[in-house]
């Protein structure tokens, strides 16, 4: 395992979350606190991340550590797919933009379709 491979997964799993998101680069690196230079070092696979700030990723768009390296075993130890995890996010991004009246009435709504 070389850092070149990790940085690679890891830029290729953070563009994946930060494109799913809707956020632009420059609204991603302010809400994890970091530079912006700093993050797309680490979107373009040029440096890791030091822990601190993947945590705050995970944090940030509701994944685990073992969701970044799942593919290193070949097993994916996160049960949710892909896919699933960034469309939650996407909702999440767009409810979190509504006002609080708002955000109550999607909710109600969505318990409405659910049942």
């Amino acid at each position: 395992m070389t850092n070149e491979i990790l940085k690679k997964l890891i830029s290729g799993k953070l563009e994946f979350l930060r494109k799913n998101s809707g956020e632009t680069n420059e609204a991603a690196a302010d809400s994890l606190d970091i530079d912006l230079s700093e993050f797309y070092r680490i979107l373009k696979g040029h440096r890791l991340p030091h822990l601190k700030t993947l945590l705050r990723i995970n944090r940030k768009y509701g994944v685990s550590m073992d969701w970044w390296f799942s593919e290193l075993d070949g097993a994916a130890r996160d049960k949710t797919p892909v896919r699933q995890k960034a469309f939650e996010l996407q909702i999440a991004g767009l409810v979190k933009k509504l006002d609080a009246k708002t955000q109550e009435a999607v909710l109600a709504m969505l318990k409405i379709l659910v049942k």
